[in-house]
């Protein structure tokens, strides 16, 4: 056909430009995750946080792929209960402070210098162990650390003195650390990937039970059966717990590099943060120590301030730690939705809400060491989740280092704090704890007060919207540079199907909804 109003495109001159090496550029890689998962629960005096960065949904070894789903269901129900079991043990000593005193003969303060010794056990273990261990199968592991935890246990519950304690609680600290690094994947590693965050929200489950109903039955069984029967029971439970994840979990090791089948390759790939700065990110992990320094001087040796100073019935004192477990569970869904473009205003009202707390605390009277249990609960619920989004969203490394950093200055801070609380305890007694843990607190907030406006404005805007705006710039620049090198003859030849295709597009953009468009607003301002 020779219709002489009809060009032929000639796709030459396009030749070159599709098979060019494209410049590095600084723009995410959509392969990534645009979100990394980041769950937190908090228990009584500290918290349990999981981060799930790994771009796909979860990696699935061939043995993964076999398991039934009867089988798979109660592997993940074993961790949840060892989610539990740690959790709760971790909390132990808080609750049993008191008991464990009047047991060996030792001075509270002595006792609460054992918190220090399982956070630094925690930050000390976690990373060596974990890389230990990466060649055996999780199963192997699991059961191994499940094996070690017991061993701590029964350290613990046979023990006669102080130092005997220390090092039952040192190993279960060293169990703990490598359980809680390699739980997530484990359990994403069980189930098809559209159901990881199900299967890691399950996990979580069962930690948030430990300060809803484990800490409670822990003070109730202390008081009326000694404090040596919990740690009894736990060390039962780990038995149980070894046994069952060695039966139910997937035996074959992970697959290394170069492995000749590829569907055992777990992908190496890691989101970052949206906004890496490594100046905010240090101001994050200063919040984060202050915070954790500040609740860990007075939550350890709480059950002795409520029995002591407020005059709080010994009785009461598993209702407290009930009702705020609940509080804690309850506003951790509740904030949720407001990390995403409101992190860093959800840490300033977690402080504040603290604040309240250790005031309503030093007064030393009873009603308000109820209150006081409730402003606290809620309000380290909300710091510890606003926390680890701010974190995330900061973090200049791979999101697994810079939660791995995190984690490390939360856990410094709970080993510092105990130290701080013993000294005042020694040198003046119970009722100074809440007026230091007020003055560490105001600090917290007032780092948190320097962040400047734009960074604010920044944070407002939602990563995956910053992601995807991101992207349209980019595509934006090649379309540029391809018209650029194209020509005017080829732009002439695409004509009206080109430009009515882009205004098409900008039909969809503009009806993308007002929300998206005040976050684009924003982000143009600061562009």
């Amino acid at each position: 056909m020779n219709d002489p109003l009809t060009r032929t495109l000639e796709l030459d001159p396009l030749g070159p430009l599709l098979d060019r090496e494209e410049p590095a550029t600084t723009t995410h890689d959509l392969h990534l995750e645009a979100e990394p998962t980041t769950l937190t629960i908090p228990v009584v005096g500290g918290g349990e946080a999981i981060v799930v960065d790994e771009p796909e949904a979860g990696y699935r070894s061939t043995a993964a792929l076999t398991l039934s789903p009867r089988r798979a269901g109660l592997a993940l129900s074993a961790l949840a209960l060892g989610a539990f079991a740690t959790g709760a043990n971790e909390a132990s000593i808080v609750a049993l402070s008191a008991n464990i005193a009047r047991g060996l003969g030792a001075p509270v303060s002595q006792v609460g210098l054992l918190a220090t010794a399982f956070a630094l056990t925690v930050v000390l273990a976690a990373i060596p162990l974990t890389v230990v261990t990466r060649r055996l199968s999780k199963r192997v592991a699991l059961s191994a650390t499940f094996g070690v935890w017991t061993v701590g246990l029964v350290l613990a519950a046979s023990a006669a003195a102080l130092p005997q304690l220390a090092a039952g609680r040192i190993v279960s600290a060293a169990a703990h650390a490598l359980f809680w690094a390699i739980v997530a994947p484990t359990a994403a590693s069980l189930f098809a990937p559209h159901l990881r965050a199900r299967s890691v929200t399950r996990i979580m489950v069962g930690a948030a039970a430990a300060g809803v109903v484990g800490t409670p039955l822990i003070t109730v069984a202390g008081g009326s059966l000694g404090w040596q029967a919990p740690y009894w029971a736990f060390a039962a439970l780990g038995v149980l717990l070894a046994v069952a994840l060695a039966l139910l979990l997937p035996g074959s090791a992970p697959a290394r590099r170069g492995a000749s089948d590829p569907t055992d390759s777990p992908v190496e790939h890691h989101a970052t943060g949206d906004l890496p700065s490594m100046r905010a990110f240090v101001r994050v992990l200063v919040v984060t120590f202050a915070a954790s320094v500040a609740m860990t001087t007075t939550w350890t040796y709480i059950v002795p301030f409520y029995t002591d100073v407020a005059e709080v019935g010994t009785r009461t004192v598993p209702i407290l730690f009930a009702l705020g477990g609940t509080v804690a569970v309850g506003t951790t869904l509740a904030v949720t939705p407001y990390l995403a473009t409101h992190a860093v205003p959800t840490v300033a009202f977690g402080l504040v809400v603290l604040s309240v707390a250790w005031t309503l605390l030093a007064t030393g009277l009873g009603w308000a060491a109820v209150a006081g249990q409730v402003a606290q609960a809620a309000g380290w619920a909300v710091l510890l989740a606003a926390l680890l989004n701010w974190a995330m969203r900061h973090s200049p490394w791979r999101s697994e280092v810079g939660a791995s950093t995190y984690t490390v200055a939360m856990n410094s801070g709970a080993a510092v704090g105990p130290l701080v609380g013993g000294l005042l305890v020694e040198q003046h007694g119970l009722r100074d704890l809440p007026v230091v843990s007020l003055a560490l607190t105001l600090l917290a907030a007032g780092v948190t007060a320097g962040v400047d406006r734009t960074m604010l404005r920044r944070l407002r805007v939602p990563r995956h919207v910053r992601l995807a705006l991101e992207a349209r710039d980019a595509m934006r620049a090649r379309r540029q540079e391809w018209q650029r090198r194209t020509g005017a003859a080829v732009g002439e030849a695409i004509g009206t199907a080109g430009q009515g295709a882009a205004r098409a597009a900008d039909r969809g953009a503009r009806r993308a909804g007002s929300a998206l468009r005040s976050h684009v607003r924003d982000w143009a301002e600061l562009s």
